[in-house]
Formats: C-alpha cells, structure tokens, sequence
C-alpha cells in the first residue's frame, strides 16, 4: 500500500511540475496525502521525511515553490528507484541458443514501423507488412518474434500472408520462435505455427503432431491430424480419428486419408461418401491421387443411376449421384468422360427431379479439357429439346472451326424469347470480355478472347437482334452496316453516361467513321451541366480520341460544369486535345484491323 501511495504522489509532483511550483502551495491533493505520509513516518523514517517535505511545499511562498518541489521530486525519485525488484516469480531455466546466421544490420528506426504494425492494431497495416517482405525487413532476428506472434492477429489477410510467403521464407531461422509460442491449447495462429513447425522439421515433428493430435485444442488437434497424412505409419491413429466425434477432426482424418492413398485409406473415404459424412468427404476424394477411389466411386454412380431409372426413391438417389459427380471434379481419366456419356445419354435421368445433378454433370465435362469430353458435348446441342446448348456451344468455340460454330448455333437465334436462345445469349457476353474490361485489362483481354477465331456473321446477326453490347464486342473491323446501326442507336439515346452508349462511340471512333468527333460532342452538350461526375476508362479514352479541331470546343463545354473535379479533368484532355499534331488518314494497317486495343495504343501513343 505504502508504494502506491508514493507512485500516487509522483503523479501530483509531476503534475505540479507541469502546471508551475507556484500553484504547489496550499494544493489540496498534497494536503489530503500528507496525513497519511505522517502516520507511515511513525514507522519507517523516510515516511517521516517525506512527509515534511510534502509540508514544506505546501507551505512555502512562491518565491520559494520552486526549490522546495524540486527537492521533494528528487527525494521522491530517489525512493522510488529504491524499490525496484529484479527476480521473477518464474522458475529459472537454462538459456537455449540458436544457431540464427541472421544479421542486424538494418538500423531499429526502420524495423520499428513493421514491428508496430505486426504488434499493434489500426489501418495500414497490411501496406507497411508488405513493404517490409519487399524491403527484406523480415530477414532481422528483431522482427521475428513479432512475425510470428502476429500469426494470432484478428486481421486474417496479415496471418495468412506471414504464414504461407513470409516466414517459410525464412526457414530454420524462425523455428526458435515457432516452437516458443506454440501453444497445444491455441487456435487458428497456433494451428499456423504447428503447419510451418512441421514444414521445417519434415519427420521429425511425428512426436509434437502427434501430442497436438492427442492434446491439442479443437483447431491444433485438427491441423496435426490433417498433417499426420504424410506418416504411412500413422495409419490406424488417423482411421480412429475419423470417427471421431468432432466434425472438424473427422473432416481432417479424411484428408488425411486421402494424403495416405492406402487400400484402407480409400475404403474408408468411400465409406464416408455414403454416410452422414458426404459433404465432408468430397472435397479429399477429389484431392486424393488413387486411381482405384475413381474407380470406385464411379461404380457406386452408376449403380445410383439404375436406382433413378427404374424410378428407386428418385430424389434421395439424385442427392447421393450429385456427391458421387462432385467427388470426380478433377480426375481427368477416361473412365470419368465414359460415365458422363452415359449419364447425359440416359433419357429416363433427364428428369426434373435430376436438373441439379444434370446441370453439375454437364459443367464437370466441360472442366476436364478432355477432346473426347468436349466432341461429345457439341453433340448435345439439339438434345432434350436444348437444354444443354450453353454447355455444347462453349465445348464447340473450343474444338470446332469458327464457321462451323457460327453456322451450327445460329439458327437459334431467330427469337431471343426462346429459351435456347436465351442461354445461348448469356454465354456469348461470359465468354467476350467487355470493352471496359479491353482498356482496362489489355493483355489480359486480348490473350482470353482472340476475336479473329469469331467468324464475321456474327456481327451483322447480332445487329438483327439489336444486341447493342455484342455488336460492339465483335465489331472488329470497320462495316458500313454496323457503323449505320451504331449511328442510329447513338442518335436515338444521347446519353453520354449510359455504357452502351459510350462503348458504341467507341467502335465508331476505331471504325474510322468521320462524323464520329462531331457525334460524340452533340451527345455531349446535350447531356447538360450536371450529367456526370464521374468518368469510366472506356469515356476518358473517347474524349482523349477527339481530334485538335474539337479542343476549344471541348474546353467551352468543360467551363460550364457543375462539378469543378469534372471540370478540371475535362480541361487537362482539352490541353492535350490541343497539343496534338495534325490529324492523318488512317494507315493500311489500321484499315485491315489490329483489334480495338492495339488501335486504341496506337492512337494514344
């Protein structure tokens, strides 16, 4: 008690330090501390002397506040460094070294900010860690304590960022630190450290895997057993464990299992796959290798089918053959294209109680990339009344020439009501990337959709439908028929803000139609003052487009703006408008076509 009376008159003393020793005299906390001072001076002198040195201040003049505050701060302090105790509650044990080759050459100043942010909350974070694994920051023994402390941080992209790039990075140098923090009774960040443990030390971690399988909370115990995958010998331990009581160990005993790829191991994930364990076996079946578990689990698919064809509890068999097609994503065998076949074949499993399973099994044979996978779903196309056409069409854009694609689908378009039509429509804007997405993403839009592998028609059908978008992603070369249609569908809705809009002043602009600049400005001024506020890569790109001529009048619309960000920006376009050189004819190259973006680049640089 008597030190927390000192350490409460230190906060006075500092305060009266602060606020100036000529408010020290009569200072009613002093005053209401000193009888206590007093009555401790009875039995320890230094209580005593504090005690009139207390006395002293409070009734000292102010000319001589100040030395008489000063004296008690340095009597207070001296008492206080006193107290200080140096041995821990602890038990003392031997220091272990390490054999850290790591240097400490970065000066602290600049590891503080990464430490801070590994040891602290607040925004920013995950910036600064960045930074420091790009600046090599983490190779300093200084900053791994705090590294792997931070594997238990809230912030879940900081934890997993520092255990699957940064501290594998560091090898044997953070496994000092691991072990210390390691704790059986952890969570999600101990469970990390046990991972990264096991990583460093390969075999020799049997004996903590297998104390943490034992031992261990609910998510350390689960790591260990899903690791214990990699110890053939480990084999029975992890069969017991999945039939654990918990879900979480048991979905880890699975996937272990499925690590293991034993005889036994594959018997009991096929067990799994029939019981109140499905879902939680389908995600190892697909990850395990063993080619006897593929086998095998399209046996029991295809004794589910009979069940469903001669009508056996139809809804209850198409849930076990939905996890049985599931369980086969990723195994790219034949067997596998063999099966499907003869599901999609099977008139009596095209059944309403089966769409799910039928839509699941489509999709799976269009992921496995097979040719063979692939021929047969292009013959699905008229099958079951089209039913299948998206997942058809998508297979032929993949195997077939670009006019045989065009000239099979085609005809399916005579009336976008249909559903046929409909899907096929859906599919042809997933599979094309939007012009937004073309100026954004170049490279990447350019190499996922070749638009020279489309065959032209496709362009004129699309501008029969009135599919504005479509028209605009396969114009690829200039068409007086397109440029006619995009004209008339600019003229009939002038709004520069509405996106098909602007993306067909676009297509105009890259088809070299000459009355694209002076279209462009009256949808433009028609628009008003206060249209926009914003502006989208593909609307900067076609006022940057606007030929020198255009600049004043581009300027005189941008002076009369609402919003003075729009203003600015329009005027800076209008200054570089106006900087450029006179305009040419468009070349020979540009005349047969380099795609919309390497126009675009060519027209920018």
């Amino acid at each position: 008690m008597s030190i927390d009376l000192l350490f409460e008159l230190q906060h006075e003393v500092r305060r009266l330090f602060i606020a100036g020793s000529g408010m020290a005299a009569g200072d009613l906390r002093l005053q209401k501390m000193l009888p206590q001072l007093q009555k401790l001076g009875e039995s320890a002198p230094v209580f005593n002397r504090m005690a009139q040195a207390v006395s002293q201040v409070l009734d000292t003049d102010t000319s001589g506040s100040a030395s008489r505050l000063l004296e008690l701060g340095m009597l207070l302090n001296s008492v206080l460094y006193t107290q200080g105790k140096t041995e821990t509650k602890e038990d003392l044990v031997p220091m272990e070294g390490t054999e850290a080759k790591l240097s400490t050459s970065i000066p602290y100043r600049k590891l503080n900010p990464l430490i801070e942010a590994l040891t602290q909350k607040g925004q920013g974070r995950m910036e600064q860690v960045r930074q420091g694994y790009d600046d090599g920051l983490f190779h300093d023994f200084r900053v791994i304590p705090a590294a792997v402390s931070a594997l238990d941080d809230s912030y879940v992209e900081i934890p997993d960022f520092l255990h699957r790039k940064v501290l594998p990075t560091l090898g044997m140098e953070a496994l000092p630190a691991l072990q210390q923090q390691f704790r059986l009774g952890g969570g999600k960040g101990d469970a990390r450290r046990l991972e990264l443990i096991h990583e460093l030390l390969s075999l020799s971690a049997l004996d903590i895997l297998l104390q943490a399988a034992k031992q261990g909370s609910t998510e350390v115990r689960s790591t260990a057993i899903e690791l214990l995958g990699d110890y053939p010998d480990q084999e029975d331990f992890i069969l017991e464990q999945a039939d654990d009581k918990k879900k979480e160990v048991r979905r880890a005993a699975l996937f272990a299992l499925s690590r293991l790829g034993t005889e036994q191991a594959i018997a009991r994930l096929y067990k799994a796959l029939g019981s109140k364990d499905q879902d939680l076996a389908i995600e190892p079946i697909q990850l395990c290798k063993a080619n006897d578990l593929t086998l095998s689990v399209i046996g029991h698919a295809e004794s589910v089918l009979e069940r469903i064809v001669q009508r056996t509890k139809v809804e209850d068999s198409a849930q076990q053959l939905l996890a049985d097609i599931r369980s086969l994503q990723g195994k790219r065998v034949p067997e596998v294209v063999d099966f499907l076949e003869k599901l999609l074949s099977t008139t009596s499993f095209i059944v309403l109680e089966t769409e799910a399973v039928q839509e699941v099994a489509a999709d799976l044979l269009l992921q496995l990339d097979l040719p063979e996978a692939d021929s047969f779903a292009v013959t699905l196309h008229e099958a079951y009344n089209r039913k299948f056409i998206a997942y058809s069409f998508r297979a032929a854009i993949k195997i077939l020439p670009p006019e045989d694609v065009y000239e099979r689908f085609c005809h399916d378009l005579k009336d976008k009501k249909q559903p046929a039509a409909k899907d096929l429509l859906r599919v042809l804007y997933e599979v094309t990337p939007t012009l937004l997405y073309q100026v954004d993403e170049p490279g990447v839009a350019a190499s996922s959709s070749d638009f020279t592998t489309w065959d032209p028609r496709w362009v004129h059908l699309f501008v029969k439908l009135d599919e504005e978008e479509l028209v605009c992603r396969f114009a690829q070369v200039p068409d007086p028929k397109v440029t006619a249609y995009l004209v008339k569908k600019c003229e009939e809705l002038p709004n520069f803000n509405r996106n098909k809009t602007a993306n067909m002043l676009l297509i105009l602009f890259s088809q070299h139609y000459q009355d694209a600049p002076k279209l462009l400005m009256d949808i433009l001024e028609k628009g008003g003052a206060k249209q926009f506020y914003y502006l989208d890569r593909v609307q900067l790109t076609l006022l940057s487009l606007l030929p020198r001529p255009y600049a004043e009048r581009l300027q005189l619309f941008a002076e009369g703006l609402s919003y003075q960000g729009m203003k600015n920006q329009l005027l800076e376009i209008a200054e570089t408008i106006a900087a450029k050189p006179e305009q040419t004819e468009p070349s020979d190259n540009e005349e047969k076509g380099q795609g919309l973006w390497g126009w675009i680049k060519s027209k920018m640089s």
